[in-house]
């Protein structure tokens, strides 16, 4: 809490040097849409180094770059049509996942959206720091390639958008139509290759220090054991129990709770309901450290401790809730699969929704085991500063070179689809109107799934 108090702050600072930087150079500014942008010459000469110096090697890499801007595009076409058919098939997906399917990644947004179980703290500073990063080696790379390619770069500058801050090398648009469809090409993929290249450097980065910088040290479940019950045959009580609704089925009392109730609203041939086991009935939270005296590292310690418990046994169990150590005392009932152990009634659901483009990459990214909880080998603070750092820079890197092979106008991939098309069929009618009409069907299905989701969510 007290450094998002800080990162506010400084938020508040940057907006009063942005807006007087604009003021002071407003004569040197020009608006392009909604941006103001500042032309400078900076880093035109690591430019020229750059594309003059390595002039075989980029030769080379061009292919590699060319090759991944139409993976990229495979892959950002392929997660949208995922998304419309997710959003469409399954209605529930807007009571799970409160975000809009295409969520604007902008600072605080886990907290905004209420999905912190899903993403970690995004810091205003984390946001300058890795779109500073990213813009940087995406420009850098489109400037390299124009000057292998010898097109002609009128200006090097910033984009500003509100308080947020971009880059752009801007190439002389006669001089660059006139090359090869293969220069171009390599021109527009430039940027996606860097950030891809980015975050993979920095996804090692990340890894590395996570294993120098941090250790398991406790078992993290996240949810009480359930069951599906149904609901023609399921008698809800009048009674409730610590927020839970008691329900019966088979002689057996369950709790339900709102978030379910809503669930069983859209669906109502079946409950899920928490079993009333000893985790639920005192209340057991946070991460498992320590029972009866054993240190807990992970799951693997836990089921060795079960295996050797019985039912009716009574356990002291210590966990880790929000940095504070909470002490339980709990008595153990039968395992429902072996009666001869004891039974706690916690258990572990992945909280990755693979239904948007970022989980999806969340998915892939994920190095650690989900339920494990970690502990810092050092000051805690600055491990986890650091560590959340290194991991939006990889993500951003990433989603930031698949969004921008996405074929749209606005894009990189706009241009680099129309000139895919051109080099196919040789006829420029058709390869416009192809580009037209697939730009046209993505930003309908932007729309139309933005509209779903307002319509579900309200």
């Amino acid at each position: 809490m007290e450094f998002f108090v800080y990162d506010l702050a400084f938020l508040a600072i940057f907006i009063v040097f942005v807006v007087w930087f604009l003021i002071k150079n407003k004569e040197k500014l020009t608006r392009d849409g909604w941006m103001f942008l500042y032309r400078t010459r900076l880093g035109m000469k690591a430019i020229d180094y750059f594309g003059d110096k390595y002039k075989k090697i980029l030769h080379i890499i061009k292919y590699f770059s060319i090759v991944t801007g139409f993976g990229l595009m495979v892959i950002m076409i392929y997660l949208l049509w995922k998304n419309l058919y997710i959003y469409i098939s399954i209605p529930q997906i807007t009571d799970i996942i409160k975000a809009p399917p295409i969520a604007p990644l902008i600072p605080y947004f886990p907290k905004l959206y209420g999905m912190e179980n899903l993403f970690p703290p995004f810091y205003f500073a984390y946001f300058l720091i890795a779109l500073a990063i990213v813009a940087v080696s995406h420009e850098f790379s489109h400037g390299v390639f124009m000057r292998l390619f010898k097109i002609k770069i009128k200006s090097t500058g910033f984009a500003f958008l509100g308080p947020f801050l971009g880059a752009f090398v801007e190439e002389d648009k006669d001089s660059f139509n006139k090359k090869s469809n293969l220069a171009q090409m390599s021109v527009l993929s430039a940027g996606a290759f860097a950030n891809i290249i980015t975050a993979v450097i920095f996804f090692v980065l990340l890894i590395a220090f996570f294993y120098a910088s941090f250790q398991s040290g406790g078992y993290a479940f996240n949810t009480y054991s359930y069951s599906i019950l149904p609901a023609n045959e399921t008698q809800i009580s009048n009674m409730t129990k610590d927020n839970f609704t008691i329900i019966s089925y088979n002689n057996k009392s369950y709790l339900l709770d709102n978030s379910m109730k809503k669930l069983t609203e859209k669906n109502a041939s079946y409950f899920i309901a928490y079993d009333n086991g000893p985790a639920i009935n005192s209340g057991l939270k946070g991460a498992i450290t320590k029972i009866n005296g054993m240190k807990i590292n992970s799951q693997n310690d836990l089921k060795t401790f079960m295996q050797k418990s019985k039912p009716n046994q009574i356990v002291k169990i210590i966990t880790s809730y929000n940095g504070i150590e909470q002490v339980y005392e709990l008595k153990l009932e039968e395992n429902p699969d072996n009666k001869s152990i004891g039974y706690i009634g916690i258990g572990f659901l992945s909280t990755q929704q693979s239904t948007g483009i970022i989980s999806k990459f969340l998915m892939l990214i994920n190095f650690k085991d989900p339920s494990t909880y970690y502990t810092p080998r050092y000051d805690g603070n600055f491990a986890y500063f650091i560590y959340y750092l290194l991991w939006w820079i990889a993500l951003i890197s990433a989603l930031v070179g698949l969004f921008n092979m996405l074929p749209l106008g606005i894009l990189d991939g706009g241009r680099f689809f129309y000139l895919s098309m051109l080099s196919l069929t040789k006829s420029e009618k058709f390869s416009d109107g192809a580009f037209k009409v697939v730009s046209a069907l993505i930003l309908f299905v932007f729309i139309f799934l933005t509209i779903i989701w307002f319509i579900r969510l309200i």
